[in-house]
């Protein structure tokens, strides 16, 4: 006898194919049979679920991009994944992961990872996890509902061993590097991630990226990048990123694709199709987007990289040097030798998501937050960064919504929410974090129609799953994990926004993991 069934309800099977009306049976977690027609018994299941109007059974969502590698610990069931329908992410993205850790070097690794993982209160803990496997054993230790996998950071694994700094390694360095992603990689990482835009990611070169990517090639795992530009220059930047994944032989994911600056929106079929050449010469590389068209990140971002090279609190130090400070703010008005976000895009369009010193400004623009200080759009960077310690949260309007929109559509593009923390720390964050998926439906499915119910699944689940490498996912198949989402199509959703982007989502029914419900009506099940 089946543990249960799920009667009579239209089926997007994570294939693409059309949807179909049907049901299927769930025995030991797995997937036991389908039927395109007809229903199963109460003679045949312990429990039967009847599917109802509206209703759409598919596979459940597999997130490629998430920064939950400390969050996953603190809270096993990683709510804001699950009620959306996400049962499996992947974490240690940007080149920020939690492990490998240095004694020495830990509040370096602290301070870089701070604004992307901020849990203060597992400092001690975090200490403690000298090699990547130490990290994977502290998640195992909560026995977690959700379902995870954890890439390693190339920027941990340089603070790692030489810290901060603005060099290339020495060959010995390299070597340790690449035995500490060794280690991990036969311990359970699933590959690297870089942030290529980022202190001590920025320091790095090309030859440095393949001979690590190598490890990852020999085992079979991925490599993730933020890439070195995402606006004038990320022609040149996906160019690289390709040249990394096809002289080490590894598969490549492209992070959260987009094209930052109004101008630059002439580059998106250019970027789009270097992917498909590449994939012509036998290449594995696909990308990821959220969908939206604000992107988040840390303030300091706005910051030219030589004034990063020592850290965030090396970094405020400076800012509170009358003559330093002076150099800066030069460099915020005018300089467009890196991505200077604030000249590029202005501070009408860059909105502040979270501060600890002022948490009246979050949901406020840069325009809005300095007319009320009476400073400059550049000296309220400036400000908010000392009075916070560096540590703050902002978004940006990268581009028109029509470049999110083209990469949607493009086939390759599997979907990642870039989610920081949310739900478990005491800041606010961007609401794709506890969004992005049932607004994908909402928006892009159900209102503008620009992918069908079949596309837009496949892209949650089989994309990625087939991709990365997930075995027993992202199908509704025989013999698969019962990993599944019931949600109705009429009111799936979200209302979450800036200034409130912790509201929960709509629309999703039922969430099973490997067969077990843990959601229920919008509720956790515990």
């Amino acid at each position: 006898m089946f543990d249960f069934a799920i009667n009579d309800i239209d089926i997007a099977d994570g294939s693409g194919s059309p949807v179909f009306h049907g049901s299927i049976a769930v025995q030991d977690g797995k997937i036991a049979e389908i039927l395109s027609s007809g229903s199963f018994s109460k003679s045949q299941a312990k429990e039967i679920i009847k599917g109802k109007t509206d209703e759409l059974l598919t596979p459940g969502f597999i997130d490629t991009h998430t920064h939950g590698d400390l969050q996953h610990i603190l809270d096993p069931y990683v709510r804001t994944q699950l009620l959306q329908g996400v049962t499996f992410d992947i974490c240690g993205n940007c080149g920020v992961s939690a492990a490998p850790v240095s004694k020495s070097n830990f509040d370096v690794l602290k301070d870089y990872c701070r604004p992307i993982l901020p849990f203060d209160e597992l400092d001690e803990q975090w200490k403690t996890w000298f090699s990547f496997s130490d990290y994977l054993n502290a998640v195992k230790s909560v026995n977690p509902v959700f379902q995870s996998e954890a890439l390693v950071g190339q920027g941990t694994l340089r603070i790692a061993v030489m810290g901060m700094e603005n060099r290339d390694p020495s060959l010995s360095e390299l070597e340790q590097m690449k035995s500490l992603l060794e280690d991990a990689m036969k311990t359970g990482a699933k590959g690297l991630s870089s942030g290529l835009v980022y202190i001590p990611g920025i320091f790095t070169t090309p030859p440095e990226m393949i001979e690590l990517c190598k490890i990852v090639a020999k085992y079979d795992g991925f490599y993730s990048t933020h890439m070195r530009s995402e606006s004038n220059n990320i022609v040149d930047a996906v160019k690289e990123a390709i040249h990394v994944a096809e002289e080490s032989g590894c598969r490549l994911i492209i992070s959260h694709l987009k094209v930052c600056g109004f101008k630059n929106e002439k580059f998106t079929d250019e970027i789009l199709n270097l992917i498909l050449d590449a994939r012509a010469r036998g290449v594995r590389v696909i990308c990821d987007q959220y969908q939206s068209n604000k992107g988040s990140t840390t303030l300091a971002q706005l910051i030219p990289p030589q004034f990063q090279s020592s850290g965030t609190a090396e970094l405020v130090k400076k800012l509170k040097n009358p003559q330093t400070k002076n150099e800066i703010l030069q460099h915020l008005h005018s300089d467009t030798s890196y991505e200077n976000y604030l000249h590029d895009l202005g501070p009408q369009l860059i909105i502040i998501v979270s501060n600890q010193k002022y948490p009246e400004f979050d949901g406020l623009t840069i325009a809005e937050i300095a007319e009320k200080l009476k400073l400059s759009p550049e000296e309220t960077v400036c400000h908010l960064l000392v009075e916070n310690d560096g540590d703050v949260l902002m978004a940006l309007t990268m581009c028109n919504q029509s470049v999110v929109d083209k990469i949607f559509q493009f086939p390759y593009a599997a979907i990642g929410s870039d989610g920081i923390g949310a739900g478990c720390c005491r800041r606010r964050t961007h609401p794709r974090a506890n969004g992005n998926y049932v607004h994908l439906f909402q928006d892009y499915v159900c209102a503008r129609k620009l992918l069908s119910w079949e596309e837009a699944v496949r892209k949650c689940t089989s994309l990625p799953a087939d991709f990365i490498g997930l075995k027993g996912k992202g199908h509704i198949s025989n013999g698969y994990d019962a990993d599944l989402v019931i949600l109705n199509r009429k009111t799936v959703g979200t209302k979450a926004t800036f200034a409130k982007p912790d509201v929960p989502p709509d629309g999703i029914e039922r969430v099973f993991i490997k067969g077990k419900e843990v959601v229920t009506k919008g509720k956790i099940n515990q």
